[in-house]
């Protein structure tokens, strides 16, 4: 090869390699595009309705984000918890049975002892573990009769209480 076949051989190779990294230079790959995100949809707890309720086959699931009353469809041998503020209510029929959760504000000291003495009245066997604080009572009552098991959670001064009632 002449020197001057060679010189055109490099310089061509080095124009077609200046050329790619040019046109490299270019584009991002991959890892540098930012991704897109997807668009956000709204789920049931971003909506504005304080009810939501979730029918799956044979099981429903309702939730009331809302001040309550006691729940009038509330099995009768289930005595009143009236402590406090119903906040939110959970309620689930299933083929075992239903179920009622609700989450509870403000319950009062000595509320915890007097549902345990209301659960014992209305002739559940019970189960407690009671701690008194000044914020109220803290522990968990259990109560069973028959098909019903009655729940009760209690701390500084809120309360979770669930009845489960199986059929």
């Amino acid at each position: 090869m002449s020197r001057q076949g060679f010189f055109r051989f490099t310089g061509r190779i080095a124009l077609i390699t200046l050329a790619g990294l040019l046109g490299a230079c270019g584009h991002k790959t991959e890892s540098e595009t930012p991704p897109v995100a997807p668009a956000a949809a709204p789920a049931p707890a971003d909506s504005t309705e304080s009810d939501v309720t979730i029918d799956s086959g044979d099981r429903s699931f309702e939730i009331t984000d809302k001040v309550q009353p006691w729940p009038s469809e509330m099995p009768a041998e289930v005595p009143h918890f009236a402590a406090g503020t119903i906040r939110k209510i959970i309620r689930t029929e299933t083929p075992e049975g239903r179920s009622w959760d609700m989450a509870i504000d403000g319950i009062p000291s000595n509320s915890v002892k007097a549902f345990v003495d209301a659960l014992k009245e209305a002739g559940f066997e019970t189960s407690s573990l009671i701690v008194p604080e000044k914020e109220g009572d803290r522990g968990s009552v259990t109560g069973l009769k028959g098909e019903l098991t009655v729940v009760l959670i209690a701390s500084g001064g809120n309360a979770t209480l669930s009845v489960i009632l199986k059929e």
